[in-house]
């Protein structure tokens, strides 16, 4: 019985998890010398968390930091010598 409840407490922490990173919106703004891009990124529109930062080439160390926001909370990180600003909307 101890075995049936380990399984779907993990379970339903893996589903929790899902369902969490699912509902994430960041406002990414990547500023380099001639012009700033701003992006709205919908995690509900991807597979994994944070898939599209990793696409982007973000270094586990930068994502470790952008999964710690809390809603409205932000970050600024440089990758290849470009800014980039991370504001965790939802």
């Amino acid at each position: 019985m101890t075995m049936l409840v380990q399984i779907k407490r993990w379970l339903s922490e893996q589903l929790t998890e899902i369902m969490e990173f699912q509902q994430r919106i960041w406002v990414v703004s990547i500023c380099n010398s001639s012009a700033t891009d701003t992006f709205l990124v919908n995690e509900d529109s991807f597979h994994e968390p944070m898939q599209w930062m990793l696409r982007k080439g973000y270094t586990e160390d930068m994502l470790q930091k952008i999964n710690q926001l809390k809603r409205s909370q932000a970050v600024q990180l440089e990758l290849n010598g470009i800014r980039h600003q991370i504001l965790r909307v939802k």
